[in-house]
């Protein structure tokens, strides 16, 4: 326990929780504030406090921290017995992938987005991008194995071979998504005579780059020997591609606010783009499981759940952590918190109108004002609420009690946005 004193207010540091308390007394000290009969009893918690008569509430309990993402994910790891970041690590690091990092490194220097996603999947930060896969690993654990022949095999943290393969085809396919899609429009008229080069470069670089994964990913899809799990990955993918043609865009490809834009193109959009692989992945392995058809439809409905919950979490960051985040950074314009403060004041597209063809010229600064002052943020953070309390109920409503299970509501509590 601690105890600060400053000018009249005492902070007193118990249990995980703090209270602050002001006091006509100016000096107080620890052993004034703590009777020696026992040594923890506040004297304002006595019968005959004698130094802090005076004494009055001024700031109650603290509340609970929500947990925490990464520590989330780390016990999550312990369960599984196979940390996120090796998933990929075998195709990332084969001689393909060596000669390819060979090249990127004449990227350095130049804004192409391929050296921001490749920073961020070598380091694997607070975004933890390589969690998709864990995810199909804990629901395989939790919903267990109904396939004796397959299961009398080597089971690793009680999840099959097949069922591993599966977790990481998951994260290869997300991983070739992620850098196809920093391929950058090119136009002379916007780069100069070197930028250009860099950016074009780069463009092949990330195109190969993508197409290796996805590659690697088709030959562990044959592998499997499931023409039903081959059929619902390769939607996914194709799932992908569709995603990029719902709504307009600019002459980069960035997508733009227009006056009828709903939170229903919301939810087809960002299914499509992130909830498609998640919720196929999970019926899949439940299907290699051998589980029924209406068990592998609750997967399908867990993961298309966590992806949209996932989603509207990392719609909310520009507006929740500003530090990583400072107003005038660039927004998605069509993300949850954006659309939603649309549904009440217009003036926002009259902000995007003045952008033209590109809206990289947007006024960023102003619609994150404009969003932060109206109702959009806190809206955004109920539907996220809401998607991780269905991922959560599905979860209660299939899965018995379990390590694993535990594991999966811990990583969606992390998501929710108080």
């Amino acid at each position: 326990m601690s105890v600060g004193v400053l000018s009249r207010c005492v902070l007193v540091v118990r249990g995980g929780s703090s209270r602050w308390w002001a006091s006509t007394t100016t000096n107080v000290t620890q052993q004034q504030l703590f009777q020696q009969t026992d040594g923890h009893t506040p004297l304002h918690l006595q019968t005959t406090p004698p130094i802090l008569s005076s004494v009055r509430r001024v700031y109650s309990t603290v509340p609970q921290k929500k947990p925490d993402w990464n520590r989330a994910v780390s016990d999550a790891e312990k369960i599984v017995g196979y940390p996120t970041s090796y998933l990929t690590l075998r195709s990332l690091l084969s001689d393909e992938m060596s000669n390819i990092a060979v090249h990127m490194r004449k990227l350095v220097g130049s804004s192409h987005p391929l050296l921001k996603t490749a920073k961020r999947l070598i380091y694997n930060g607070r975004t933890n991008m390589q969690t998709r896969g864990l995810i199909v690993l804990l629901i395989s654990k939790a919903a267990g194995h109904l396939n004796p022949e397959e299961f009398e095999q080597d089971q690793p943290g009680g999840v099959s071979l097949s069922q591993r393969s599966l977790a990481e085809i998951t994260e290869m396919i997300h991983t070739a998504h992620l850098i196809h899609k920093g391929v950058v429009n090119l136009s002379p008229t916007v780069f100069d005579g070197t930028t250009f080069q860099d950016m074009e470069f780069g463009n092949k670089i990330a195109i190969l780059s993508g197409d290796y994964l996805l590659a690697n990913a088709c030959t562990g899809l044959a592998a499997l020997r499931s023409t039903k799990v081959v059929e619902l990955i390769s939607t996914a993918i194709s799932d992908f591609m569709e995603a990029e043609f719902i709504g307009e865009r600019d002459n980069q490809g960035n997508p733009i606010l227009n006056a009828d834009i709903t939170m229903n193109d919301w939810e087809e959009k960002n299914f499509l783009a992130a909830g498609s692989l998640m919720a196929k992945s999970c019926q899949a392995t439940l299907l290699l499981a051998g589980h029924s058809e209406e068990m592998q439809s609750k997967g399908f409905e867990f993961g298309k759940q966590i992806a949209l919950a996932w989603q509207a979490y990392s719609d909310l960051q520009p507006f929740t952590d500003l530090y990583r985040h400072p107003p005038g950074t660039s927004i998605d314009l069509t993300s949850a918190p954006v659309i939603l403060h649309l549904q009440r004041d217009k003036s926002l597209l009259d902000i995007v109108a003045k952008a033209g063809d590109s809206m990289e010229n947007c006024d960023f600064k102003k619609i994150h004002q404009l969003v932060m002052s109206g109702h959009g943020v806190e809206a955004a953070k109920d539907l996220c609420q809401s998607h991780a309390q269905a991922a959560l109920n599905v979860l209660h409503e299939v899965i018995d009690p379990s390590d694993a299970r535990t594991a999966l509501e811990n990583i969606i509590n992390a998501l929710r946005i108080y």
